[in-house]
Order: structure tokens, then C-alpha cells, then sequence
């Protein structure tokens, strides 16, 4: 099976520190959540629910959540991911700085985990 790290090996240079800052701020923010690869991407969990996914292409990453659709979106960072699914996320990241601060990040990741357990 494979793994993040084996996905991160195969990412292309522009794509790896953004999956590694990522993957770094999914766990300073919850130490709970497990990795695992679903849908050939990287999947972050919790109990064997998905909180976040991320999916690195040539030249960009997209990051999304699950429950997006269902949080606080201020200051309105996040896109839709389908119309069929209750995903939302970060689209088009070609660099770290694309990404919103990193207490935002933490602060959204904490709130999949709460949606994620029911409160």
C-alpha cells in the first residue's frame, strides 16, 4: 500500500513543500488524525472518517475537506468541490504562500474535526 510519504516522493518539486507544510499543520492541529491514501491522494482521518484530502497535480495542489460546505467560511477562503458533494476547499495552490494564514488553516481543520465527531 502506499503511503503519503511515497506520494510526496513522486510529487513533482513544486508540489512537494505544500503537501508537507499541509500535512504538517493537519497534525499540529489535531495529533489525533491518521493518514491514509484514498482515491490515490492523501487522506487525513478521523475514526475512518475523512476530514481532509489533498491532491497534488504538475504544478499545483488542491486541499479539501469533507464538511466544507457546512462550516463558517469567513473570511471566505474555500471553494466548492463538485456540486454532487459537501466538499469545499483550496484550489490552485502553487505556492505556499497561496495558502491562507496558517492559524486560519489550524482553525479550519479543527472545526472538520468537530463536524467530524457531531458537535
Amino acid at each position: 500500500m502506499k503511503t503519503i510519504d511515497g506520494y510526496i516522493d513522486e510529487a513533482s518539486e513544486v508540489t512537494i513543500p505544500i503537501i508537507s507544510h499541509l500535512r504538517v499543520l493537519i497534525h499540529k492541529a489535531s495529533p489525533e488524525i491518521t493518514e491514509n491514501i484514498k482515491w490515490n491522494s492523501p487522506s487525513f482521518e478521523l475514526d475512518g472518517k475523512i476530514i481532509c484530502s489533498i491532491m497534488a497535480f504538475k504544478k499545483h495542489v488542491n486541499f479539501m475537506f469533507s464538511h466544507g460546505k457546512q462550516f463558517r467560511d469567513n473570511p471566505n477562503l474555500l471553494v466548492n468541490i463538485g456540486e454532487k458533494f459537501n466538499m469545499k476547499g483550496i484550489k490552485q495552490i502553487t505556492k505556499i504562500s497561496d495558502l491562507p494564514d496558517d492559524k486560519i488553516l489550524i482553525k479550519y481543520i479543527q472545526e472538520a474535526v468537530r463536524f467530524s465527531k457531531g458537535y
